[in-house]
This record gives C-alpha cells, sequence and structure tokens, in this order.
C-alpha cells in the first residue's frame, strides 16, 4: 500500500480550506484541516504530519507562532506560509522562524505544487534517513 503524505492546513477561511482540500487531493495527499492555531497543535500533537501549510493571519495566535510550535514538536517538519498580507512580514523574516516557502493570496497553483511536491520529497528523504538510523542500517 501506498504512502499518502498527510498535509495539515491551517486557515480561518473555509472556502481556503476547501481548495487545498481539492489541491491535496488531486497531488494524492491526506488533508487534515484546522481553523485555528490552537486547534492545529492539538493535531499536530496527536499525529505526525508530512507537511505543514498555514496562513499567516489566524485567530488568537498568528500562523508564525504556530510554525515555531510545530518545529519545536517535530523539527524536520517542512512548513509553507501563504497570506494575502504581505505587509506582515517579509520572507526573509519567515525563513528565521522556519518557514521554507512563502506565498501570497491569490496562490499561484503551479508554484504551489512545485512547492508542495519539495518539502514532501525532503520531508520523506529525511524520514528515510531518521529510519535508517534508528535501524542501525545504512
Amino acid at each position: 500500500m501506498r504512502h499518502h503524505p498527510k498535509v495539515l492546513v491551517v486557515d480561518d477561511d473555509q472556502n481556503i480550506l476547501s481548495a487545498f482540500e481539492d489541491f491535496l487531493k488531486r497531488e494524492h495527499c491526506t488533508m487534515v484541516a484546522a481553523s485555528s492555531a490552537e486547534e492545529a497543535m492539538k493535531k499536530f500533537e496527536a499525529s505526525h504530519f508530512d507537511l505543514l501549510i498555514t496562513d499567516i493571519r489566524l485567530k488568537h495566535q498568528s500562523g508564525i507562532t504556530l510554525s515555531l510550535q510545530a518545529k519545536a514538536v517535530q523539527p524536520e517538519i517542512p512548513v509553507i506560509v501563504i497570506t494575502g498580507y504581505p505587509d506582515l512580514v517579509s520572507e526573509e523574516e519567515l525563513k528565521v522562524y522556519g518557514a521554507d516557502y512563502f506565498f501570497l493570496k491569490p496562490l499561484e497553483l503551479d508554484k504551489l505544487r512545485e512547492a508542495v511536491r519539495k518539502c514532501l520529497h525532503l520531508n520523506n528523504v529525511a524520514h528515510h534517513k531518521e529510519t535508517k538510523l534508528k535501524s542501525g542500517t545504512f
């Protein structure tokens, strides 16, 4: 049975979550949705994810804080940050906070698809190396 990458998508806009669900299904991914950082962290602590995609502006807590918390739990998790507010933070600042990619809404699907595939490939390689190290094989 083939492994379908599991992606946690966090956005307080239900339309964005629905669009991501369709997009990720076409990429053969399993999507788990959360509408707040708090809900996302509960799901993140309860399960392993291959990728985190988060909006910057969330209720009560930012996507930046969420990405830092997620990296504390799972340091190798790739993170894609999206926003409709480009003045909030720069791409350079996001990289410091652990983001691998940064996209402005409306999203360019071809660029997003490429980023998702790269993130999932990199995470798969990191997970594969970690598994080999734990099992003692090289």
